[in-house]
């Protein structure tokens, strides 16, 4: 009986070694997988100077930069205009949704190379693994090969709703901070061509949220390179986006919008350099908000890093960045060495947690977790992180904040209790502990939202076949009646790095 079942088992196990070889295929025809090349590991040896408790020098940031500079180099494309990072991608895995992952694998390193050059930093960037690498030639490789129609590096005609969109507003921000590097470099053709495709965001329809900073900026770095504007276009949706202000320096993101740490890493981020690029656009209104916004912002930042809640969490690196940014403002609420510990607790805390890998950002919360990853995450998205980067660079390393002591963050200091009356939380810090709690005034759930798994078999069928079904996860991230940074609800497992190479 034994013998009269051998030939069912092989045939049981030819069908399914002809189901995984189908799957591969499937994998490889989608190209899903990632980049083949491997990050160099002794390139890791960076992220040491992060995990002592002195205060990282600025040359360990200058390392963490070309870190992750070495990150894009490694997954780079040879044209230059992409990157494939490893991980898991976004949407159901379709052609508009691998270019999209590519894409963004340029996009959200260009704005670190051009704030580098722009903060007066060699050209030539120092890599871990040794070597240098020419900073503003990655950036007008890119793009020029990017923006070329004729080119198979071409990044596309920007549509309605697009989320090249997005990708526009990192890719406008960098040609204008390295513009000296970049543009002025260009003939006329090359700038005719590269603005051309900028252009095309213009008056496309877009999500009534942040979205339409977006266009704003990009519209603002046209301006300022002396392409035409439609700047009746501009005012609209800089208004229009005003206009979901909810005060306290908070903004929803969108009419009846959630308010969250978008504010943060996409909002005032925005802003400020909408400001930057438009001093008179509403210099009023911007000082004001990004004054209160960075007051309760630093009082959220202690050891534990923050009380994270709502979406988009793998950008967590990002939050200090407004911070910073009142501090190139020269706004009352933050002093110099108060701007650096933030940025200095931030990463720390997320280094040593597993936030950065493979020199790239992780796509969970500290470590990899998909259980968090929003579905229009891909590879490359959680490199939004490094705006907080972006806003430190921009200033120069003989500047105060690169030369401050890191001064104590209110929860560093002693006890407090702050109400935000207009949005409705009290922010709750505990000196003993260093744990800071965001406490959400008005959510009275009437049970604890559940934790949606997201199971081996689901994640390797998703792998093998491109596709995204990732849980939301929704409940968790709002619905709670507090956020603790000490617990917060996505978990933070320390990262067991190796020992240095």
């Amino acid at each position: 009986m034994v013998f009269r079942s051998r030939p069912r088992i092989l045939a049981l196990c030819v069908l399914l070694a002809a189901i995984v070889l189908a799957l591969l295929a499937a994998a490889m025809a989608c190209d899903c997988l990632g980049s083949s090349r491997a990050f160099p590991r002794r390139a890791e040896n960076v992220l040491y100077a992060f995990l002592d408790g002195e205060q990282p020098s600025s040359t360990a940031y200058d390392a963490l930069a070309g870190y992750f500079v070495k990150g894009f180099m490694t997954y780079r494309s040879p044209d230059g205009a992409y990157a494939r990072y490893p991980g898991w991608p976004m949407g159901e895995g379709g052609p508009e949704d691998q270019h999209q992952d590519r894409l963004e694998g340029f996009s959200r390193i260009a704005p670190l190379l051009a704030s580098w050059l722009h903060g007066g930093r060699p050209q030539l960037m120092s890599l871990p693994s040794g070597g240098t690498v020419d900073a503003a030639d990655l950036l007008r490789t890119g793009f020029l090969a990017g923006t070329d129609p004729e080119s198979g590096a071409y990044w596309g005609a920007i549509g309605d709703h697009d989320s090249r969109i997005v990708e526009a507003h990192d890719i406008a921000l960098a040609l204008w901070l390295s513009r000296r590097w970049t543009w002025d470099q260009f003939s006329d053709a090359e700038r005719e061509q590269v603005s051309a495709w900028l252009q095309g965001a213009s008056g496309r329809r877009t999500v009534d949220n942040n979205w339409h900073l977006f266009i704003v900026l990009t519209d603002l770095v046209l301006q300022n390179l002396g392409v035409p504007t439609d700047r009746l276009e501009i005012e609209r949706r800089y208004s229009r986006f005003k206009s979901f202000y909810a005060g306290d320096g908070w903004f929803r993101d969108g009419p009846g919008g959630p308010i969250d740490y978008y504010n943060a890493w996409g909002i005032h981020y925005s802003l400020f350099w909408i400001g930057q690029l438009d001093p008179t656009l509403d210099p009023g209104f911007l000082n004001d908000t990004l004054t209160a916004f960075a007051k309760s912002l630093k009082h959220l930042i202690g050891p534990h890093a923050f009380p994270i809640m709502g979406r988009s969490v793998c950008y967590r690196m990002a939050v200090p960045a407004p911070v910073i940014m009142a501090h190139i403002a020269d706004l009352p609420t933050v002093t110099a060495g108060e701007a650096r510990r933030a940025l200095d607790l931030t990463w720390r805390h997320f280094i040593r947690n597993g936030a950065v890998q493979r020199g790239t950002v992780t796509q969970g919360y500290c470590g990899a977790d998909p259980r968090w990853l929003d579905g229009y995450s891909g590879p490359a998205s959680c490199l939004w992180s490094l705006r907080s980067l972006v806003a430190a660079f921009y200033l120069p390393s003989e500047s105060a904040f690169w030369n401050s002591e890191g001064h104590p963050l209110p929860v560093e200091k002693g006890d407090f209790n702050l109400t935000l009356t207009a949005i409705d939380r009290r922010i709750v810090g505990e000196a003993a502990t260093g744990e800071v709690r965001l406490e959400m005034l008005s959510t009275t759930p009437a049970a604890t939202p559940k934790v949606e798994s997201y199971s081996l078999f689901r994640r390797v069928t998703d792998a093998l076949l491109c596709r995204s079904r990732r849980p939301s996860n929704t409940g968790p991230k709002y619905d709670l009646p507090e956020y603790s940074s000490r617990s917060p609800f996505c978990d933070c497992v320390a990262s067991g790095l190796d020992e240095p190479r």
